[in-house]
């Protein structure tokens, strides 16, 4: 299929650096291409290039004529007076189309008229057209747009004004969407209702996000920028990391291998000099040696948490926490613990009433009075820092250096240096920053203020791969307590040891992901030690072991003479042995059953992987050999007859996978069985009201 957009040998330059650097793309219909790279690696730069807001110094651009282009960027604003409802009708797509199709219609007793009239009717009917409508309202109820259809836009909050931009993108159904970070301000349904959107989005997409999963799931090729140049990879995020860290370690190995063979040949014509040899043809073969250029060691970002000197096995803890704003309850009854150790990922829904948890935990806020007498107290000593997800604990107005001095003295440099801050960031006022600066330097003020109880919320907005690892490792080795707002799930499952999410009002704790049996938050703890941290994965595994057998074998790369036989073979038993190591964890890491997703029901963990556009397998994840379940696009059926009971969670989680995470409209139970659809499917399981 001929692309919509090809792009050959773009160079921009800012200054004297080059941004871009002979980049090239191609973009055709059903291409998903997600753009990698650090913050400042030309993400954004190049998507500016492919809008035409930016001309390049060198290369071409083409893009398919009469093609559609919708484009999301990060910064949002909307002309005053026009509402929602008129930015939303504006954005119509087929309107124009629809208008001629009704002049013609004024005069079908002439034949070319007629003729006219017929191929544009069938074009629009192609497009479903007709349908438009409907489409663009299920797009603004998913993404909690449809009461403001008559509130001026230019008056919504940030979040739901970058909510609203990326609807008017997606209802104008383009051939080519160009989406910049798209799930900032986005919850997790939103998140997994988007990606289940794009999936099914028949025109091409170039989109960046700090979203790991996301990408994982949409992309379907990566281009990876660093340095101004570009390389490309298959899949989404995880697939092009594995990649790149490979060509770098077999980069790194080839530039060993030559720089030793060289220093071998080297070596041996300096000896034939010393015994009188001719030793010419040696240098020349030294001198021929390719070295390949060894990469470059990546800037690592560091962070760290420091811990209060409290020792309270009880950090804080709360009964009865109700708050209502108006008419509307937004906690009701909410009771928890929180102990030493503890890593809690609150989540859930926009506008259940994460943020005000998490103020009333600061004492920003005061639950609403009784009976029964609320209860909220911390341990004794026990200190609470609150980084808030609109200023990151920073005081607006004041310099980065002017507030970290006040607060730290002497230390202020070092402080913002560790974060990324440069001497020409310091006099920088929170406004002028960033979303991801703003949070790095949030993060960098919390990090220094060694509390017992740290309050995150959205910390994960804005910051890139990068910091978000740097934070994973914070978190994992901070020692006091931390509750963390997020919609990141990856970043939520590395650092929690405790979900929370609030339901309908409710405090409530699931006992995993996608459980839906739940603990109570205020269960007892006395005598209970704190949880210790999650074992690393064998991906975290790997470095070290990686890390270990490199420190090995530059022992080994040592002149000739350096080491003696005893030491050079305990160094090459150490590392075959390691070597071996790394093999089992390679393929414990690499070698997992692969699916899409993955639910808890009854006593099944239950999951299902598409296969191509049409169709997957649902199978449990104890045994893949048990009966499974085969879906072909339409119809569910079994490979075997199961046990009644194993059938029944089977069927209930395939269910809950295809009409709750790929949004399949219906399904049908069995060859010839009975048709089941969506809505029913909500109405039965109580997730929507049955129509009366």
């Amino acid at each position: 299929m001929p692309p919509l957009l090809t792009a050959h040998s773009l160079s921009v330059t800012f200054g004297e650096r080059a941004v871009l650097r002979g980049v090239s793309l191609a973009v055709a219909p059903g291409d998903r291409l997600a753009l990698l790279g650090r913050n400042g690696a030309g993400k954004t730069t190049l998507l500016r290039v492919l809008t035409g807001e930016i001309v390049p110094e060198e290369g071409t651009l083409w893009r398919r004529g009469g093609m559609r282009l919708a484009v999301l960027a990060q910064h949002h604003v909307f002309p005053p007076g026009l509402t929602v409802r008129d930015l939303v009708d504006a954005a119509h797509p087929y309107r124009a189309l629809e208008a001629e199709l009704l002049a013609l219609e004024a005069d079908l007793g002439d034949p070319a008229r007629l003729a006219e009239w017929t191929a544009l009717h069938a074009r629009l009917e192609d497009a479903d057209a007709f349908r438009w409508p409907a489409r663009a309202a299920r797009v603004l109820g998913m993404l909690d747009l449809s009461r403001f259809l008559h509130r001026e836009a230019a008056t919504l909050s940030g979040g739901e004004r970058t909510r609203l931009a990326l609807a008017l993108a997606l209802v104008q159904e383009p051939d080519l969407l160009l989406l910049d970070e798209p799930t900032n301000h986005l919850d997790i349904r939103m998140r997994e209702w988007l990606e289940g959107w794009l999936r099914d989005f028949r025109g091409g997409v170039l989109l960046t996000s700090h979203d790991r999963d996301f990408l994982d799931a949409v992309a379907t090729r990566s281009l990876w920028l660093e340095g101004g140049e570009a390389r490309e990879y298959p899949g989404g995020y995880s697939r092009a990391r594995d990649l790149r860290e490979l060509e770098r370690r077999t980069q790194a190995r080839a530039a060993r291998l030559g720089q030793r063979e060289a220093a071998r040949l080297s070596g041996s014509a300096e000896r034939l000099d010393e015994w009188g040899r001719p030793a010419r043809a040696l240098r020349t073969r030294a001198g021929r040696v390719v070295i390949p250029e060894a990469p470059l060691p990546e800037r690592q970002l560091r962070m760290r948490l420091l811990a209060g000197t409290a020792r309270a096995p009880l950090v804080a803890w709360g009964e009865h926490l109700s708050k209502s704003y108006g008419e509307r309850e937004v906690l009701r009854g909410a009771a928890f613990r929180l102990r030493q150790g503890d890593r809690v990922a609150l989540m859930g829904a926009n506008g259940t009433g994460k943020t005000t948890l998490m103020r009333l935990l600061a004492g920003d806020l005061a639950p609403d009075p009784g009976p029964p007498d609320p209860v909220l107290r911390v341990g004794t000593g026990v200190t609470v820092a609150f980084l808030d997800q609109t200023w990151h604990g920073l005081t607006p107005g004041e310099g980065l250096r002017a507030q970290f001095e006040r607060r730290f003295g002497g230390r202020a440099p070092a402080l913002l240096g560790r974060a990324g801050f440069t001497a020409d960031d310091w006099p920088k006022p929170p406004e002028v920053l960033s979303g991801g600066e703003r949070a790095r330097a949030g993060l960098a003020l919390v990090s220094a203020l060694r509390s017992d109880l740290l309050l995150l919320d959205e910390p994960t907005n804005h910051l890139d791969v990068e910091a978000l690892q740097a934070l994973e490792g914070a978190v994992h080795a901070y020692g006091g307590a931390v509750v963390i707002v997020t919609h990141d799930r990856r970043f939520a499952r590395e650092v929690a040891n405790r979900l929370w999410v609030i339901e309908d009002g409710q405090l409530r704790e699931p006992l995993g992901w996608g459980s839906r049996e739940y603990a109570d938050p205020a269960r007892t703890l006395a005598g209970d030690p704190p949880p210790p941290p999650p074992p690393p994965t064998p991906r975290q595994r790997l470095v070290h072991v990686e890390n270990q057998l490199a420190e090995v074998r530059r022992h080994l790369d040592a002149p000739p003479g350096t080491l003696t036989g005893r030491e050079e073979a305990r160094l090459r038993a150490q590392a075959h042995r390691l070597q071996h190591h790394l093999y089992d964890l390679y393929a414990e890491a690499y070698a997992a059953p692969q699916y899409d997703a993955e639910v808890r029901e009854g006593p099944l963990r239950v999951r299902a992987q598409r296969l191509g556009e049409r169709g997957g397998m649902v199978w449990a994840a104890h045994d893949e050999t048990c009966p499974h379940l085969a879906w072909d696009g339409e119809t569910l059926r079994f490979s075997a007859p199961p046990p009644a009971w194993y059938g029944a969670a089977l069927l209930g989680g395939a269910l809950r996978i295809l009409f709750e995470r790929w949004n399949v409209g219906r399904v049908r139970l069995g060859v010839g069985g009975p048709l089941l659809r969506r809505r029913e499917y909500f109405e039965r399981v109580g997730m929507v009201r049955g129509k009366r």
